[in-house]
Parts: structure tokens; C-alpha cells; sequence
């Protein structure tokens, strides 16, 4: 089962439909005019913005039908197939677009939403990285971010709100799910295909076993963490499904590690600099069947200084592998971070129902339990799905549903 507008492997189309260099907004300013100018091309639009682009650039995205387009992997023109210091032989508006003629004869059209969505100067850069996550600590137990099933699987508004939630908060609740088995691959679906793992299989029932070889399995209360730490990528969004409620206890706890990485930057700046520059590791073994171990660091930040990542989980955590005389300072960095994950200023928790579906951002946001009676029944079922496919299922419908936003830039997690 899956929603409306959801796309699943065999839906991909065989043939994309040619596009060109245009993106089908409308009510964006047109193209002016245009001036070459040295090694670039000004362009003029119709709200007095001008925009510069160099025209190496221009003609390395040109996308008509016979120099291809990125978008499908069929391309003709690469940067090798022009040289860097290459000169329209004229440029002009026409219809609201910019047209190019090259020297060589071939001639290339932009479309103006594409030129504005693709700008490269300093205003248009600031609008794609304007995107901020919402933070949180524990109050968000009080006002918890939530959709309901029949609407985010019955709508695309609806599922974009549950898209919304997911990428500003990090974690959503999906009321109305009902206690059909069924319904966790359903939930998934909207996000992208299951991925399959060694240790979990497909589709993950936890519940509590006499002798088990995994925490997860038993009643023990478990600190919040990242699912899959070891692995190079770990889980890009954890799926939950509540079946049966624990009665007492099985209270389940959130932790916004971006809010943490923040909190640690403003206050423990030295604690800070060695967890997002120095490795830690992490194990899983299973003697016969699987032996796996990451190595990065506990946050991981982009080129920009922005936090991207979270990786931590403290019953997966091996021994650290640095330099001597950085051992003692990075288990201090790693102990303001732990200390911070179980602070009830940090911790949102909730009672997640049966019938209850729970979504979360496993690159950023933390999650655990508190202890319960292993003999209360308690039932969920968990898979995982890749994080770009959340993400890129969330920019396709944005491009329908908020245009002007198709294209922020979203952090690409903690994989090494």
C-alpha cells in the first residue's frame, strides 16, 4: 500500500520527458536582457535584479536535447569538452529568456526560473542554506509533532505536512495507525523501500525475549542513542509501529542531538572542537555471522560549520583510537555529550500507543526507553529506510506543493 503521489522502484518512468533548462514555475521575474561582460554574461530580469553567471558555467549546463541533462545520466557535454576560457559569440533576451549562441555554432536557451533557481551570487547561495532545523529540548513532549495516518496517507498536503515535521523537527508521531502488522510497511513506503540489514533482517519485531543477543530484546531501560552507530551509514530514518503498549513503564525518550552539539559548541567550546574533528569507534559482532565497526566523529559538521550528523550510541561504543595524549580529553568531550543526552532538560518523553507509528531522523535525533516488565506483552516492529530516498521523495513533492523551496540545501547526516 502506499500514498498518493508515493513512488516505488517499478514506478520510475522508462523515458523522462525533456525539460530543457526550465523548471515549469510561474511567477517569477523574466529575462531582461543580457551583456557580456569579460568572462561572464550579466543578466537583467524583469524585477531590477541582475545576476552574473561565468560562461564556462552557462555552457557546461546547457541542457537541451543534445548536450543532455544531469538529471537522467544521459550526457553529451562534459568539462572536458569545451576549453575554460570559452566566449559566447552573442547572448540576448528573447521571450523572457536568455539565449547564447556559441562560437562553434551550437545554441543554448535558459529558462528564467531555471537561471534564479540555479544563481550562484551571494543572495540566492544564502537562500538555499537558509534552511535551519527546528531545535528542542523536553518540552516538545508537551506539543509533540503529529500527523494522522488517514491523512498523510490519503493526501499529498498530507503527507508533505508529515514530510514537514520529519525534516524541521527530526521526529514526528503518526496517529491512527492501527495494530496491523501490515501498516509498518505501509508507513514506510511513503518514505522510501526498506533497507535490509544482517543484524535486523527486513522488518525488525522487538520484543522481549528470555535470552537474547541484542539489548532491544529484553526489558532492560535503554539510554537514548542512534540505531546502527557502527555501521559506515548508519539507518538514514527509523520506522516504528506500536502493536502492544508495555502497560507501566516502556516510556519512550527523544533527545535532539543538534540541540545537544549546540548547547556543547556555546558552553564546552574545547569539548566541541575534539568531538567534531576526532573519531570515535563503534562495534557490532555477531562471532559467525557479521563483524562491523565505524570510525568518525560523534558530531559531524559540513564545510560550512553546520552540524550534519549524530553518531553515538553508548552500548556499541569500543575502545578509542587516538593519540595518547588525546585520550583523556576526548572521554571528558564524549562525557559532556552523554551527560547532556540523559539530562530530563533534553529528554522529550512520551507513551507511544498502540497503533502508533514513530518517525525519526536516526542522523540527528536520539531515541530510547525506559525499563518495563518483559512478561507486559510489549510489541513493536521496526525497519529502516535510506535517508535519500526521504529526502528526495520531500524535494519532488516540494517542487509541486512550496516551488521556492525545492531546492535548500538538507544535511546529508553522519555517514563517513
Amino acid at each position: 500500500m502506499s500514498g498518493p503521489g508515493s513512488t516505488g522502484a517499478g514506478d520510475i518512468e522508462v523515458h523522462n520527458p525533456f525539460v530543457g533548462n526550465r523548471l515549469g514555475f510561474d511567477g517569477l521575474p523574466v529575462v531582461t536582457g543580457a551583456v557580456i561582460t569579460g568572462r561572464v554574461t550579466e543578466v537583467a530580469f524583469a524585477d531590477g535584479r541582475r545576476r552574473r553567471y561565468h560562461h564556462q558555467w552557462l555552457r557546461h549546463c546547457c541542457y537541451c536535447r543534445e548536450c543532455g541533462n544531469p538529471a537522467d545520466g544521459i550526457r553529451r557535454v562534459t568539462v572536458i569538452s569545451f576549453d575554460s576560457g570559452i566566449t559566447p559569440a552573442d547572448t540576448w533576451a528573447a521571450e523572457g529568456d536568455l539565449h547564447v549562441a556559441w562560437p562553434d555554432g551550437h545554441r543554448s536557451a535558459y529558462g528564467a526560473d531555471w537561471l534564479i533557481h540555479n544563481s550562484y551570487d551571494t543572495a540566492d547561495r544564502a537562500r538555499r542554506s537558509a534552511w535551519r532545523p527546528v531545535l528542542w529540548r523536553s518540552e516538545l513532549a508537551e506539543d509533540f509533532p503529529t500527523v494522522e495516518w488517514s491523512s498523510a496517507d490519503g493526501s499529498d498536503s498530507g503527507r508533505f505536512e508529515m514530510y514537514r515535521l520529519l525534516r524541521d523537527f527530526g521526529v514526528v508521531r503518526v496517529g491512527g495507525l492501527g495494530a496491523d502488522p501490515e501498516r509498518t510497511e505501509a508507513l514506510a513506503s511513503l518514505l522510501g523501500p526498506i533497507h535490509e540489514t544482517t543484524v535486523y533482517g527486513r522488518i525488525y519485531d522487538v520484543r522481549a525475549e528470555p535470552v537474547s543477543k541484542l539489548g532491544a530484546k529484553t526489558g532492560m531501560a535503554q539510554a537514548p542513542h542512534v540505531d546502527d552507530a557502527f555501521q559506515y551509514s548508519p539507518p538514514g530514518i527509523d520506522v516504528f509501529h506500536c502493536l502492544a503498549g508495555a502497560g507501566r513503564g516502556g516510556m519512550s525518550t527523544y533527545v535532539d542531538g543538534f540541540a545537544v552539539a549546540s548547547d556543547i559548541e556555546a558552553t564546552a567550546p574545547d569539548a566541541y572542537e575534539l568531538l567534531t574533528t576526532l573519531p570515535v569507534s563503534h562495534i557490532r559482532w555477531h562471532p559467525g555471522e557479521i563483524d562491523m565497526r565505524s570510525r568518525s566523529p560523534l558530531i559531524t559538521v559540513d564545510g560550512e560549520g553546520r552540524v550534519r550528523g549524530i553518531r553515538y550510541f553508548d552500548r556499541s561504543l569500543a575502545p578509542l583510537d587516538v593519540p595518547a595524549g588525546l585520550i583523556e580529553p576526548l572521554y571528558d568531550a564524549v562525557r559532556e555529550f552523554n551527560r547532556r543526552i540523559t539530562d530530563p532538560a533534553f529528554v522529550a518523553e512520551i507513551q507511544v500507543a498502540p497503533g502508533e507509528g514513530i518517525l525519526i531522523d536516526n542522523h540527528r535525533v536520539l531515541h530510547g526507553r525506559t525499563a518495563f516488565d518483559p512478561a507486559s506483552g510489549r510489541h513493536i516492529r521496526l525497519c529502516h529506510v535510506p535517508r535519500e530516498e526521504f529526502h528526495g521523495r520531500l524535494r519532488e513533492l516540494t517542487r509541486r506543493l512550496d516551488p521556492a523551496n525545492h531546492d535548500i540545501h538538507l544535511p546529508s547526516g553522519s555517514a563517513t
